[in-house]
């Protein structure tokens, strides 16, 4: 025997190789991913240890074995890229009536003529300042107003008592006998 028996040991340099080469099925992906090919083939030509020419041809096949699984794995891989691709960018079928399949002539083509007075403005009343703008309301319309006791509370000075002290509630908005109850 030529060899040691560290170099073919299951965690050993030599191992997976081995395996690769007797026992194929016990192979898993994560071994085949993870065997370096250049590394193994150096390690069987270039041994620390001299190696029978036997057991040298078995390792080889075994690197064969990894390489081919390699392969397999990578075309694999590529073949569902590019199904995936084919699938992204495929067109899908339509179900349009063939007499529908062209738009009449006037709703794809200009007129050879424009006209400002085919459109419909507006009347003067926006530079006139008469527009009423409906989309914005007043402070008074979106604003509930606090009713305690059946007394009505103004919000339009709301924000506006922040003076901290200087006592004088006059300008508050608050009725006098809410305040010296």
């Amino acid at each position: 025997m030529f060899y040691s028996q560290f170099i073919l040991a299951k965690k050993g340099p030599l191992g997976t190789i081995w395996i690769a080469a007797h026992l194929e099925r016990k192979l898993r992906k994560n071994q085949v991913a993870d065997t370096d090919i250049g590394v193994s083939v150096d390690s069987i030509l270039f041994p620390d240890v001299p190696i029978a020419l036997r057991l040298s041809s078995h390792l080889l096949l075994g690197v064969v074995r990894i390489y081919s699984r390699k392969v397999n794995y990578l075309f694999d891989d590529c073949s569902e890229a590019l199904l995936k691709i084919k699938q992204a960018f495929r067109s899908t079928a339509v179900d349009l009536p063939p007499e529908e399949s062209t738009a009449p002539y006037h709703s794809i083509t200009l007129p050879e003529t424009f006209d400002l007075d085919d459109f419909e403005l507006p009347d003067n009343e926006i530079f006139q300042g008469n527009y009423v703008d409906h989309h914005v309301s007043s402070r008074e319309q979106i604003t509930l107003q606090d009713t305690m006791d059946g007394v009505v509370y103004s919000t339009s000075q709301f924000g506006l008592d922040e003076r901290f002290g200087d006592g004088d509630t006059s300008q508050i908005g608050l009725l006098d006998e809410v305040i010296y109850r």
